[in-house]
C-alpha cells in the first residue's frame, strides 16, 4: 500500500501545473463536438472513483498507443460535503516526463468533456495542448455533437465577431444585414436556432436572435430579430455557445 502511495504521489509531483486549470469557457476553432467520459472525469468534480488509463493513438485504426488519458490526482471528499481538491484528469505521452494538461470544455454545471476536432467511424479526435490524439474507447457511446449539445438549451449566446458574418439568407452570397436592419437589433445577445441548411458545404443557422439577455426575461415579438449565421467563422471557431452553469 505504502508503495502504491508512493508512486500515486510520484505522478502528481510529475503533472505539469497546467493540468489544474479551469475547463475553456469557450469552444476552440475545429471544434466538432465533445466526448463525455465518465469513467474518466466522474461524476463531479468530488468522485473519489478510481479511472481506469485510456489509451491514446497517432491515428485511427492504429494498433500501438503513443500514451494515455489517465486520472493523475484523485478527489478528496471533506465529511461535512464537498472537496478539499477534485479529480484532475491528465494526458501522459509515453517516454515525457511530465503528464499534460487534457483541454476540457464545461457542458454542465462542473461538468467537462474532452474536446473532439474530428471523427472517424468509432474514432474520436481530441484536441491536446500540443496536437492532436485519436480515442476509440467511449467514442462511439460518448461522442455528442455541437448540434446534439445545442439541442436542449432555449437560449444560446452569440461569440464575439458572429454578427458581422449575418446574412439575410443563408450562403456567403447572401446579402449582408443592412444598418437598418442592424438598428432593429442593437447588441444581440442571445439567440434560438430554427432551422439549419447547407450551402456550397457550409451549415448555416437560421436564428431569432434577441438583445435581451435570457437569463433576465424572454423577448417580446418585436425584439426578436430572424437572420442566417454560418455555424463557424473564418478560422473554423463556433460562431454559438451557451452559459454551462446557468445565468
Amino acid at each position: 500500500m505504502r508503495s502504491l502511495a508512493l508512486i500515486v504521489g510520484g505522478l502528481f509531483a510529475l503533472v505539469h501545473p497546467a493540468c489544474a486549470q479551469q475547463p475553456e469557457r469557450h469552444p476552440p476553432a475545429g471544434m466538432v463536438g465533445v466526448l463525455r467520459w465518465p469513467g474518466l472525469f466522474g461524476a463531479d468534480p468530488c468522485d473519489p472513483t478510481p479511472a481506469k488509463p485510456v489509451p491514446i493513438f497517432a491515428k485511427p485504426r492504429a494498433k500501438v498507443p503513443i500514451g494515455t488519458l489517465e486520472l493523475v490526482r484523485a478527489a478528496k471528499p471533506e465529511p461535512e460535503g464537498g472537496c478539499s481538491s477534485g479529480r484532475v484528469v491528465g494526458l501522459r505521452r509515453y517516454g515525457a516526463p511530465q503528464a499534460e494538461a487534457l483541454p476540457t470544455i464545461e457542458i454542465e454545471y462542473e461538468q467537462p468533456a474532452a474536446i473532439a476536432i474530428a471523427r472517424s467511424g468509432p474514432w474520436c479526435q481530441l484536441l491536446l495542448r500540443s496536437g492532436s490524439a485519436w480515442v476509440h474507447e467511449s467514442c462511439e457511446t460518448g461522442f455528442i455533437s455541437l448540434e446534439a449539445l445545442w439541442a436542449d438549451k432555449p437560449w444560446l449566446y452569440l461569440l464575439e465577431g458572429a454578427i458581422e458574418q449575418a446574412r439575410s439568407q443563408p450562403g456567403n452570397s447572401g446579402q449582408s444585414l443592412q444598418i437598418g436592419d442592424r438598428a432593429k437589433a442593437p447588441a444581440l445577445r442571445s439567440a434560438h436556432v430554427l432551422g439549419r441548411r447547407i450551402v456550397d458545404g457550409q451549415t448555416w443557422l437560421r436564428l431569432a436572435a434577441s438583445g435581451v439577455k435570457e437569463c433576465e426575461r424572454s423577448p417580446l415579438p418585436d425584439e426578436v430579430f430572424e437572420l442566417w449565421l454560418p455555424l463557424r467563422n473564418a478560422a473554423g471557431r463556433p460562431n454559438l455557445w451557451f452559459h454551462a452553469r446557468g445565468c
